[in-house]
């Protein structure tokens, strides 16, 4: 057996893709093996080490990805190119052709069942429609060839003559193709890809995603193609660099899912779009060498480890250019805001960012000591607008659109968190909070300054608010919960009672959301009342009829509210904050500080 010539071969098994690592006998067994590389890592049983010898080395990263198997064990045959285009595309239509063929000379009772769908017969004319599509394949402009087991132009000892009819072969008979897939298969060598592409005059996209390509050779020029894709292919950064660099008109590039934990060369120019997603990268500065791609446009490191700018204090400075204005950050382990801070000095363009599923957003919004509540888990909705109030520059954040409302509902809130944590520490401490809150003062200059208060919150008509100042378009509301209904409107004042500051543009909807996150409502099935401090004068007569006023209420309402006269009382006057798009500034007046408003629950019947 020819070890040389079997190594780094690919074969299937029942399958399952695996490229042989090692040729020979394995110590306390008899006979020869093969020291196979799972693609599914989970398909083996060790990492080619056997009762402590080493036989053979896994590419992946994967304690179960090595097994070894008998060189007679039955494999699966691979495909040429045209082979398995025809098995995909045309062979349908060819076996349905023959079956009706079959029925025309009497054999009814192999005509094909007609297809289904959820206990319903689908048009079989539409299908045979599709199949004469299909089957007419230099019609074919997108070739779906993923998991065929390709393994070239042609299968394995094809003479360079063979190969060279094949190609022109291919050129005849599928030259429109502009998207190919050829993921999962067989292929080991560019040369073998080059030989499929290069008759395809008009292939814009090319996917490549988990073959186990060997070095580039010589030179290829894959002209014309614009995407290519080489997730889970397993190269080295410098095997995939120079395989990218054989496609001059290369402007999409995906290398996702082969283990990168430091990119030391950058790319060709060209590229515009960048996916290095499920990759090992822990830090910013790990990819410092793609800062100088000028045309960089969309760069997503979704899935890696990244959780800081730099694995080093002393790191040397980079800055990516103004034109990389979409980035991916979500799902890595991203801990801190000072990272979220830090992010416009090294993508100044960043106008994009995705950054969900990052465990700083696990954590509080900040100490209860400074949001006056209980320390839970962020919001997505707090997640959202803590991040973008720290970005000016952003215009999209999570696929969600930043609006104007948005950006100043967002700072407002922000700025307010500013003030309180100022209010909470002594003032040889600010410049140390305002380190960690590097917008603070931008902030200011379009908001106006916080309330800043050390000693106590001011309260009462001499507490002058500076109109430009957040807190004064902040509104501190103490919410409380009634679960009487509307019959009783004081509720229960030894309620619990929740406070918020909310920004005065906030809607009613907004407001009964915040309401229902409190204290655990189903959204919209409750009102809010607020509870004024002005009076409004009540007759008796009208109580008389309305109220069947009798002795009783009479003293208890003496207890509750003043009186002036014999036939008048006063009540506390209420107002319903109804749904509705109007700012909740449309029932507070401008100078108005706080508010108490009570949550009436609809009562089951």
């Amino acid at each position: 057996m020819d070890s040389q010539v079997l190594v780094n071969q690919r074969r299937s098994y029942n399958g399952d893709l695996c490229t042989i690592r090692y040729v020979g006998k394995v110590e306390g067994t008899s006979g020869e093996w093969l020291g196979v590389e799972w693609d599914d890592p989970t398909r083996g049983k060790h990492s080619g080490q056997h009762q402590g010898v080493r036989y053979f080395t896994c590419v992946r990263k994967h304690p179960t990805a090595g097994s070894f198997v008998r060189p007679s064990r039955p494999t699966e045959s691979p495909r040429g190119f045209i082979e398995a285009l025809r098995e995909k595309y045309a062979s349908e239509f060819e076996q349905a052709r023959a079956r009706q063929a079959h029925a025309d000379a009497g054999g009814a009772e192999d005509v094909q069942k007609p297809i289904e769908f959820n206990g319903k017969i689908a048009e079989e004319v539409g299908f045979d429609k599709i199949r004469k599509q299909l089957a007419e394949l230099e019609e074919l402009k997108i070739v779906l060839l993923d998991g065929l087991r390709v393994a070239g132009v042609l299968t394995h000892g094809a003479t360079r003559e063979q190969v060279e009819e094949a190609r022109r072969e291919i050129g005849r008979t599928c030259p429109k193709i502009t998207e190919l897939d050829l993921s999962r298969n067989l292929l080991t060598t560019w040369d073998g890809v080059a030989d499929i592409c290069g008759p395809l005059e008009r292939l814009k996209l090319l996917r490549l995603n988990g073959n186990r390509f060997g070095p580039v050779e010589g030179d290829l020029h894959f002209n014309g193609i614009e995407e290519l894709q080489l997730d889970d292919t397993l190269l080295p950064w410098d095997q995939l660099s120079a395989a990218a660099a054989q496609f001059p008109s290369l402007t999409s590039l995906s290398a996702s899912a082969n283990q990168f934990s430091f990119i030391p060369t950058p790319l060709s120019n060209t590229i515009t779009t960048l996916i290095l997603e499920n990759n090992e990268i822990a830090s910013l500065s790990s990819i410092k060498a793609l800062a100088s791609l000028k045309s960089l446009q969309h760069l997503s490191l979704r899935g890696n480890c990244v959780d800081a700018v730099s694995e080093r204090s002393s790191e040397e400075s980079f800055q990516f250019t103004a034109s990389l204005r979409s980035v991916d950050l979500s799902r890595n382990k991203i801990d801190s805001w000072l990272f979220i801070n830090s992010l416009p000095e090294y993508f100044p363009g960043l106008q994009n960012l995705r950054i969900s599923g990052n465990p700083l957003f696990d954590q509080p919004v900040g100490p209860s000591a400074v949001t006056g509540m209980p320390e839970k888990p962020m919001t997505v909705d707090e997640a959202y607008i803590l991040t973008l109030s720290r970005l000016s520059t952003l215009q999209v954040l999570n696929y969600s659109t930043i609006s104007a409302k948005d950006r100043s509902n967002g700072e407002l809130y922000y700025l307010s968190l500013i003030g309180k944590e100022l209010s909470g520490s002594p003032e040889t401490a600010e410049s140390e909070i305002l380190a960690a809150h590097p917008r603070y003062h931008d902030l200011c200059r379009i908001h106006g300054d916080p309330l800043i208060n050390r000693a106590s919150r001011p309260s009462g008509p001499d507490a002058a608010v500076n109109p430009r100042s957040v807190a004064a378009r902040l509104v501190r509301i103490a919410f409380h919960l009634s679960q009487q209904g509307a019959s009783h409107p004081q509720g229960n004042p030894n309620g619990g009672v929740k406070v918020k500051e909310i920004p005065r543009s906030y809607d009613t909807y907004q407001l009964k959301a915040i309401a229902s996150r409190l204290f655990g409502l189903t959204p919209f099935e409750f009102r809010l009342i607020w509870e004024t401090d002005e009076l409004d004068p009540v007759s008796k007569e009208n109580l008389d009829i309305e109220d069947e006023w009798d002795s009783e209420d009479e003293d208890r309402q003496d207890e509750i509210t003043p009186h002036t006269g014999d036939d008048a009382k006063f009540v506390k006057r209420e107002v319903e904050l109804v749904d509705t798009t109007k700012d909740i500034g449309f029932w507070f007046q401008p100078d108005l500080v706080e508010a108490r408003v009570r949550i009436e629950v609809a009562l089951r019947s």
